[in-house]
């Protein structure tokens, strides 16, 4: 049987439970596992989690698609139904994984979301589409996702999925991803917020170089030594390596006065009221 979408949520079902077997098995999801299902529409994914996990909770924007699903959660006990936009939702404040085919044209507003919670789930698996995933992973060059997220999590792709799996057939690459929880954050969890207002501020001045995007954060004398000590040259915001991000961040953490940190802060506001 065939779902038919509605066009705002911009979602590609999976039509074969087998398929959802088969991404379990490649997953570290267990019987311990708290588990959030984000867009779970009629369930193919959300039953299979059931049989593997110890809870399953499920998250569905559209009542009509969920209906079906609620009902037949009365009969498992561990499954929780939740009718509600995810990005509206507050994340689990105990220890979870999130396993899901989320709805594609919306993967990175959902991503940063689970990226500024304070309690990150340990590991997320989701099917999404291969150029998202590549500029989560910075291939071919850092992105403003890719320098948000590497801090926290190594990413990967697990595999390929064929497009004919799905009741509307995408008509682009589709993958499987792996976020996996670095054991130790490379930015603290007090710097986080600071942390991402220096990487939206840094992708997104317009300017050519990294040098000429903090041209108004840095002073002169500061951006000439810093362009020294990390061989910024020219370099595009794309262009620098991952692990100069975090250097330059901590430089500007500590050499950075509080009216200049103010600015990227602001900056970040309206940024994301533009969003």
């Amino acid at each position: 049987m065939v779902y038919h979408q509605k066009d705002s949520l911009s979602q590609n079902f999976i039509k074969h439970s087998a398929l959802v077997t088969e991404l379990l098995e490649v997953s570290d999801i267990n019987k311990d596992d708290t588990v959030l299902e984000i867009g779970a529409g009629k369930g193919i994914i959300t039953y299979q989690l059931c049989k593997v996990a110890k809870d399953v909770i499920a998250i569905e924007k559209d009542f009509d698609l969920a209906h079906d699903l609620i009902e037949e959660g009365k009969k498992i006990p561990n499954l929780k139904v939740i009718v509600k936009d995810f990005l509206e939702f507050n994340l689990p404040s105990v220890p979870y994984k999130i396993f899901s085919n989320i709805p594609f044209s919306i993967t990175a507003k959902i991503l940063h979301k689970i990226l500024k919670s304070g309690n990150l789930p340990k590991s997320i698996y989701l099917i999404m589409q291969q150029e998202t995933a590549k500029k989560f992973m910075g291939i071919p060059g850092e992105t403003q996702s890719s320098v948000s997220a590497k801090p926290f999590y190594d990413i990967e792709i697990l595999g390929d999925i064929d497009r004919t799996n799905f009741t509307l057939k995408p008509q682009v690459k589709i993958v499987f991803v792996q976020f996996k929880l670095k054991e130790k954050s490379f930015i603290k969890k007090e710097d986080k917020e600071d942390f991402f207002d220096f990487v939206i501020y840094g992708f997104n001045q317009w300017q050519p170089t990294v040098v000429e995007s903090f041209k108004n954060i840095f002073s002169y004398n500061q951006l000439k030594s810093l362009k020294k000590i990390y061989k910024l040259g020219e370099l595009k915001p794309s262009e620098l390596s991952f692990d100069n991000w975090l250097l330059l961040f901590k430089s500007y953490q500590k050499i950075v006065t509080n009216d200049q940190k103010n600015l990227v802060k602001i900056f970040r506001k309206h940024y994301n009221e533009r969003m």
